[in-house]
């Protein structure tokens, strides 16, 4: 199966390695998850004996580590083979991939094995259209931040959809893409996603998902509590994980979702 775009290793500027569950921890931050992926190509960077012996010491001193008490939700298999493919820490992915070695796959030392990684896709690349696709590429050059944004279905679609609307059009992606002005707005509302100030610091939530162990929920924000109707930028609201406390609370944040949204409009308009 083809796409037209990879998802996975969209350009030289980065990469996601979400479906390897680089963010399946408690806690992770981008220090915390660097340490993991740095350690894993160092590890498997030595040559001291054969590499198929190397990859197996590493599994044996690591899988289980990784996927312990740290791991955030336990189905998600979190696997060790991950790491930074260039020495300037720009794009992570797996250190077995017969592109880092001459065209021999070691990937059947993973955990799901060579054909099952090979023929995954994750749903973005099924339920984000290509514009929403091309909108977080041409905008997020940070791992990091790229693997969250990616994956995060539901914000980029709000994204996308609260932009158009006020420019009365799609947004047109390469545009966006092409002009610094545009793409820092966009660019801001998915760091949101990192330090949003409604959502609680709790180690046992990611995005608009809460985990316990196996089981997990989906956080909602209860309009009717406080006597409001739901919020044209809820969509977004949920990614980020919001849990407000007041009235006043969800209309400071509609209030800041204006700001950005009319900035970007003004903007769009002007170029």
């Amino acid at each position: 199966m083809k796409f037209p775009i990879n998802l996975c290793q969209p350009d030289g500027r980065k990469s996601c390695g979400a479906c390897c569950g680089i963010y399946n921890f408690k806690n992770n931050s981008k220090s915390h998850l660097s340490h993991r992926l740095c350690r894993n190509t160092r590890s498997l960077q030595s040559r001291s004996s054969s590499f198929e012996s190397v990859v197996l010491f590493h599994s044996a001193k690591y899988r289980a580590e990784d996927n312990g008490q740290a791991k955030l939700f336990q189905t998600i298999f979190n696997c060790e083979y991950v790491g930074f493919l260039d020495e300037n820490r720009l794009r992570v992915g797996c250190l077995l991939h017969p592109s880092l070695h001459r065209g021999r796959d070691y990937r059947d030392f993973s955990f799901y094995g060579a054909e099952l990684c090979a023929g995954h896709f994750c749903l973005s690349y099924y339920y984000l259209t290509a514009e929403e696709q091309r909108l977080v590429i041409d905008t997020v050059h940070d791992w990091y931040l790229y693997g969250l944004t990616i994956t995060d279905i539901d914000l980029v679609k709000g994204v996308f959809r609260v932009l158009s609307d006020r420019v009365g059009e799609a947004i047109d992606p390469e545009k966006v893409g092409s002009r610094e002005v545009l793409a820092s707005i966009v660019r801001t509302f998915f760091k949101l996603k990192l330090d949003w100030p409604y959502r609680p610091n709790d180690g046992n939530r990611f995005g608009k998902y809460v985990f316990r162990g196996d089981e997990y929920r989906q956080v909602s924000v209860p309009y009717e509590k406080f006597g409001l109707k739901r919020s044209f930028f809820d969509s977004i609201f949920v990614a980020y994980g919001s849990e407000f406390s007041s009235s006043d609370e969800i209309m400071k944040a509609e209030r800041k979702m204006e700001e950005l949204v009319e900035a970007f409009a003004r903007k769009y308009r002007q170029v």
